[in-house]
């Protein structure tokens, strides 16, 4: 059965389905010809992915065929800062957009959401949302303001070769970071292979000592006053005490390899290779593993994100579907529905969850892969065998990582400015493990120098 799950509210999500038409969004007309209610669904694949806008609009179809009191618009929009707030000036944003976590709460503050509360309680098994999943999507109000269609959880990434290699049991990963820098030690020495690799460039540096910060039990950023600050570079922080072990296991164990300026692509290529032992990832590399890179299946195994032994924590993220404020209420009540339909039924639909995985199979995906469960275990236990049945990967394999979503908090990435704080951490995450006289807590202190205006010109 799915665990559920809790989530640590110290950065926000945001995902957005956003439902006003561009040419009447300003009027609050929302009918077609025949008196159809009429919403813009944006995210439709691009044309050059011919079999996904193929499927896309077969999906549009099948839901118009069961509503036909609703007419669907789709284009290609996909959710960006700049664009969003010019189509929420201008009155031209689409009914449904969805937007990452750490969106949601500047979106609400600033009302360029609507609320769906009323809207979501009406649709199928919402009684029965993982309340945990769902918190994402509501205001302090505890009104609700979008739907979540997508999240994930960081994990330890793992070769279940390399640790057969090096004498270490594949069906027992590490838990703690000690055991990691005891893995990878061992890893490395015995096989040649880099026991633990860490993504370095694009912004994944921040990125994952966030994540390793959050399982030391600290967090990024923190509020007072209505503002928030970064405190990443706070003595004895989570980042300090993260940046500082990895330090000993580049320079005194000499357990990650060479190569330390690597981004996301780099890391998952090497890893498919057999060339890394351990790295942090989501699900989502484990596709990446099988279908990109032609790793075998079997030797990959996912386990929970490492802790420091004292919290049980792990970045999460995601995407959520909101609604434009624009919407009038028969609006917002069609695009709830499509929402549901698209995004959710196949989560709490046993049936339908099989056929859609039976029919990604075919296609050539991935299934059996572990996700945050959107459901209470009534209801997502029945999908889960439903979608065992199609896997096409040993699901044993990720035991460890889909038992621990029901033990760990989730954290939401830092809520403001996140992309810049990752980008200043990186060259502290680069100098540690490219300069063995680098000292951490300088480093974060040059970093938090460098994107301290941003963060406070992103709340003015």
């Amino acid at each position: 059965m799915r665990p559920s799950l809790r989530i640590a509210m110290t950065g926000v999500t945001a995902g957005a389905l956003v439902c006003a038409l561009a040419s009447c969004s300003g009027s609050g007309d929302d009918t077609a010809a025949g008196g159809k209610v009429t919403i813009t669904v944006s995210g439709r694949p691009p044309a050059t992915n011919a079999a996904a806008v193929k499927i896309f609009n077969a999906r549009v179809a099948e839901f118009e065929k069961a509503n036909p009191g609703i007419r669907i618009k789709t284009n290609e929009y996909q959710y960006d800062q700049q664009s969003f707030q010019t189509k929420v000036g201008g009155g031209s944003l689409e009914t449904i957009v969805r937007v990452p976590l750490t969106e949601m709460s500047g979106l609400i503050k600033r009302r360029q959401v609507a609320d769906l509360t009323e809207d979501f309680e009406k649709l199928k098994h919402s009684e029965d949302f993982n309340q945990v999943a769902l918190g994402s999507a509501k205001g302090l109000d505890g009104k609700i303001y979008g739907i979540p269609t997508e999240e994930y959880a960081l994990g330890l990434l793992y070769n279940r070769d390399l640790f057969r290699k090096a004498g270490l049991d594949p069906d027992k990963p590490p838990v703690t970071w000690t055991e990691v820098r005891a893995a990878a030690r061992a890893i490395s020495e015995k096989t040649g292979a880099t026991g633990y690799a860490q993504m370095t460039k694009e912004n994944t540096g921040g990125w994952m000592l966030t994540a390793m910060a959050y399982s030391f039990g600290d967090s990024m950023q923190e509020e007072s006053g209505g503002k928030w600050a970064n405190t990443f570079d706070r003595s004895g922080s989570g980042a300090e005490k993260s940046l500082d072990m990895l330090k000993r296991m580049r320079w005194a164990d000499d357990s990650m390899g060479r190569n330390q300026l690597r981004n996301m692509t780099d890391v998952e290529k090497d890893f498919s290779a057999g060339k890394i032992g351990m790295t942090i990832a989501g699900p989502s590399s484990v596709n990446h593993h099988v279908q990109q890179y032609k790793g075998d299946p079997g030797a990959v195994g996912l386990a929970a994100m490492p802790t420091d032994g004292t919290a049980k924590r792990t970045l999460a993220g995601g995407t959520i579907a909101v609604i434009s404020p624009r919407a009038t209420p028969r609006q917002r009540e069609a695009a709830a529905k499509f929402i549901d339909f698209y995004y959710l039924s196949a989560k709490y639909d046993p049936a339908l969850a099989e056929r859609d995985a039976a029919a990604k199979k075919k296609d050539g995906a991935i299934i059996g892969v572990p996700a945050v469960p959107f459901y209470e275990p009534a209801v997502a236990g029945p999908v889960d065998e439903a979608v065992a049945k199609q896997a096409n990967v040993p699901v044993e394999h990720f035991t460890p990582y889909s038992k621990a979503l029901g033990e760990f908090d989730l954290v939401i990435e830092p809520p403001v400015e996140a992309q810049n704080v990752y980008k200043a951490l990186d060259s502290a995450v680069q100098a540690v493990l490219t300069r063995e006289d680098a000292d951490p807590a300088e480093q974060l202190k040059k970093a938090a120098a460098q994107v301290e205006s941003q963060v406070e010109r992103a709340q003015h």
